[in-house]
């Protein structure tokens, strides 16, 4: 990608292809980590340290995936809601990731929603790449080579508005899928080499389900009730009979003295309480 460009406010198009530049911006480092391979919190220093030479600020979280139940949904969704960044970094890397890997990424980010880090492949691995992504392109619209990356950035906002159903590394793919589909722009750019993690346990079944019952909308948040802490004692009023008589004035109850109805006494918050 080249460096943004003026554009027409005015046009849809330029409109939908335009995203701020995110310069400076705070950047939260989630690391998938397997606890008995490695790495662990430490391995994140070095891109922490660096990114705070740059004036961004910097939050680190290590999340330990188990290899024989992923639920790699799950850890991302938690992860996401504890972190508070504008950029968050997705690491399933198997070594120290370097601050090499981030820069070319931040650059991407400006003008992209999600972007995936690329990293150098032999004629043979690259060929593979391109067999694979053919179904993937066709089937999930998801045009990136290296989809299992172990290095990507995201712009918080817009991952936490995809619904992740997998529990597997299948995620990578439904992440990016389901970007495609809600109109977000991605992009893939080179990175050196690094080792990554993927977990398989599951893949099948999670290729299943997004493929048959996808989810697009993230699960509806309860609203908290608002209303009077204690409960009316009298009976709603309904609507008006023929002739005016709705049956809470004492005319149309026919009853002459107003005083002959009972009155209720309002009862305390204990007594409520206790009911």
């Amino acid at each position: 990608m080249t460096g943004p460009e003026p554009f027409d406010p005015l046009d849809p198009f330029a409109v939908h292809f335009h995203r701020e530049p995110l310069e400076g911006a705070g950047v939260a480092l989630i690391l998938l980590a397997d606890p008995a391979e490695g790495p662990d919190e430490s391995a994140l220093a070095p891109c922490a340290g660096w990114l705070r030479e740059q004036g961004r600020r910097v939050e680190t979280l290590v999340v330990i995936v188990d290899r024989d139940d992923p639920r790699l949904n799950d850890r991302i969704g938690e992860a996401l809601a504890s972190v508070d960044q504008p950029i968050v970094a997705i690491l399933s890397a198997a070594e120290a990731p370097s601050p090499a890997l981030l820069k070319p990424l931040l650059k991407a980010i400006n003008q992209a929603d999600h972007v995936i880090g690329k990293r150098p492949a032999g004629p043979l691995v690259e060929a593979l790449r391109w067999l694979v992504r053919i179904p993937r392109r066709l089937v999930f619209a998801v045009p990136v080579l290296d989809v299992n990356s172990p290095c990507r950035l995201h712009r918080l906002e817009k991952l936490r508005a995809i619904p992740l159903q997998s529990g597997s590394s299948f995620v990578n793919t439904e992440a990016l899928a389901k970007a495609t589909f809600l109109g977000h722009l991605l992009d893939e750019v080179a990175i050196p080499p690094l080792k990554g993690r993927v977990w398989r346990k599951g893949w099948l079944r999670d290729l299943r389900t997004v493929f048959s019952h996808p989810t697009f909308r993230p699960p509806a948040v309860a609203e908290p009730r608002s209303g009077p802490l204690e409960q009316p004692e009298g009976q709603p009023e309904g609507a008006d009979r023929p002739g005016g008589e709705d049956g809470e004035r004492h005319q149309d109850l026919g009853l002459g003295d107003p005083s002959a109805l009972q009155n209720d006494q309002p009862q305390g918050a204990d007594e409520l309480g206790q009911g």
